[in-house]
C-alpha cells in the first residue's frame, strides 16, 4: 500500500477548529467528570497521604489496583488544589484530558490526507474514550505520549521516543510493554531511555520517603498489583478476562496472548519502520492492552493509533474491510448501549476484548496479505 501524503503540521484554521471543538467538549465533559469522576477521586487519596509522608499501599482499593507510583506524585498539586476545591481539581484534571487528546489529534493529522480518517478512528473508540471522562481517568494522557512517541520515532528521535514511552509506563505500566517493540526493532537509544525514565519516575516519585523506603514503597506495588490481577481474579477486557467470564483455563489465555505477540512479529517483518511508525506503534499498543493483566474499557482509548494506521489506507480486501468493521463496532461500545441479543452473551461480557482481537487481526492482516516488492536482480 501507498504512503498518503501527509500534512507536516495543523494549518491555522485547523488549529482554530481544533481549539474551538476542544473547548466545546471540555464545557460537556467538565460537568460528567466533576459529578462522577471516582477514579481521580481515589488516587487523589493516594496523593494526599504521600503529601502527608503516610503509608500508600498497605491494600488494594476495592475491586482494582493502584495506579503506579509516580502517579502519586503527579497528582500532588491537583491534590493541593483539592484542598480547597474538589470540583475544581476535577475540572482542571479534565480540561488537562482534553488537551492530551487535542494533541494526539494534531500530531495524528501527519499521518492522514483529511480529517475524515481522524474522525472515524475517534469513533471507533468512542465510548472508551468518554469514559475516562465519566471516571476521570487517565488514558488520553497515555494516547499523547504513544502518539508522540510514534511521531518521533518516525523522525528518528529515538531517545526523545522511548523517554515517552517510559513515562507512560511510569503512569499506568502496561505501556512498558512498547519497550519490547523498541528492543524488536533495534532502537537501543530509545530502549535505554524509556527504561531509565520509567525506572527514575517510578522510584524517584517515593524519595520523600526516604532512599530505603522508597525502594520498599515501589515493592509493596508491585506486590499488592500481582496478587490482585492474578488472571481470572478480575472481569477486565484483556484476555485475561476470557478466564473470569468465560471460564478459559490461564493456559489458554497465556497461549493466546503468546499467540497475538507471535503474530504481530510477523507483521512487523512485513512492515517499514521508517515509513509505518503509526502502525507499528498502534500494533504494539493494540497488543499492549490485550496481554495486560488489567484492561478496563478506556484503555482502548489506545485503540486510536491503530485505527488511524488502517484508516489512512483503506483496505483493497472486502473481507477485511468488513472484519474492520465488526472491529470497530466492537472497540466502539455501540452495541454495550442495550443492543445485544442474549445468545450473544459471551461476547457481550467482553465486548472490547473481542473488538481488540478483531483490530489485532486486521492490523496483522493488512501487512502479511499486502503484496511484497519482487527482489531486484543482482
Amino acid at each position: 500500500m501507498d504512503r498518503p501524503v501527509a500534512a507536516a503540521r495543523l494549518t491555522p484554521r485547523e488549529r482554530r477548529t481544533l481549539v474551538v471543538l476542544g473547548v466545546l467538549y471540555a464545557a460537556v465533559v467538565i460537568p460528567i467528570g466533576i459529578r462522577k469522576g471516582g477514579d481521580f477521586t481515589q488516587e487523589l487519596g493516594q496523593s494526599e497521604r504521600l503529601l502527608r509522608g503516610l503509608p500508600l499501599y498497605s491494600a488494594n482499593p476495592e475491586g482494582g489496583i493502584w495506579w503506579p507510583p509516580f502517579t502519586a506524585l503527579g497528582l500532588a498539586p491537583f491534590a493541593l488544589v483539592a484542598r480547597w476545591s474538589l470540583a475544581l481539581a476535577k475540572a482542571c484534571w479534565a480540561v488537562l484530558n482534553v488537551g492530551c487528546l487535542g494533541c494526539s489529534l494534531a500530531l495524528a493529522r501527519r499521518w492522514t490526507t483529511g480529517w475524515l480518517p481522524l474522525v472515524l478512528a475517534v469513533a471507533a473508540v468512542g465510548k472508551p474514550l468518554q469514559s475516562n471522562f465519566e471516571h476521570l481517568n487517565l488514558t488520553p494522557l497515555l494516547l499523547a505520549l504513544v502518539v508522540a512517541a510514534a511521531a518521533d520515532l518516525e523522525a528518528r528521535r529515538d531517545g526523545r521516543a522511548g523517554a515517552w514511552i517510559g513515562l507512560a509506563a511510569a503512569i499506568k505500566g502496561f505501556p512498558a510493554l512498547l519497550l519490547v517493540y523498541l528492543a524488536y526493532r533495534r532502537r537501543w537509544r530509545g530502549l535505554a531511555a524509556g527504561i531509565a525514565v520509567g525506572g527514575a519516575l517510578t522510584v524517584g516519585a517515593m524519595l520523600p520517603y526516604g532512599p530505603v523506603d522508597a525502594v520498599h514503597a515501589v515493592r509493596d506495588w508491585m506486590r499488592l498489583s500481582s496478587a490482585a490481577t492474578s488472571i481470572g481474579r478480575l472481569g477486565t477486557q484483556s484476555l485475561a478476562g476470557f478466564t473470569f467470564f468465560l471460564g478459559w483455563p490461564p493456559v489458554a489465555v497465556v497461549a493466546l496472548e503468546l499467540a497475538c505477540v507471535a503474530a504481530a512479529l510477523v507483521a512487523l517483518r512485513r512492515s517499514d519502520p521508517e515509513r509505518d511508525a503509526v502502525y507499528e506503534v498502534g500494533l504494539a499498543a493494540v497488543i499492549a492492552v490485550l496481554a495486560s493483566p488489567v484492561a478496563w474499557l478506556y484503555y482502548y482509548t489506545l485503540a486510536f493509533p491503530g485505527w488511524v494506521a488502517v484508516l489512512s489506507r483503506p483496505p483493497r480486501s472486502p473481507q477485511l474491510s468488513a472484519l474492520l468493521l465488526v472491529a470497530a463496532i466492537l472497540t466502539s461500545g455501540l452495541l454495550t448501549f442495550g443492543l445485544y441479543p442474549q445468545w450473544l452473551w459471551f461476547i457481550r461480557e467482553a465486548n472490547y476484548t473481542w473488538g481488540g482481537v478483531l483490530l489485532a487481526v486486521a492490523l496483522v492482516a493488512s501487512r502479511v496479505t499486502q503484496p511484497q516488492p519482487a527482489p531486484q536482480p543482482t
